[in-house]
């Protein structure tokens, strides 16, 4: 069949280049966002950066809030 094609045989080539190119992505994503929202193991380096993240996030938006009461406190 390829043979009596001669010329498309090239574009066969890109279409299947495409398709395989897009069907992989489509894949990595797809994982991608299935395994995100996992939260990691504890103990492992994963989880101690996301806890230290998360805590230096509270630390300063408590901070941030505890600025804003008092300011709010002044100007009432």
């Amino acid at each position: 069949m390829y043979l009596t094609i001669g010329r498309s045989n090239g574009m066969v080539n890109f279409i299947r280049f495409i398709a395989y190119s897009v069907s992989a992505m489509t894949v990595r994503k797809a994982w991608n966002w299935l395994t995100e929202d996992v939260d990691p193991i504890p103990g492992t380096k994963e989880f101690d950066i996301k806890y230290n993240s998360v805590k230096n996030q509270y630390i300063r938006l408590t901070k941030k809030k505890e600025e804003y009461n008092e300011t709010y406190r002044k100007i009432r």
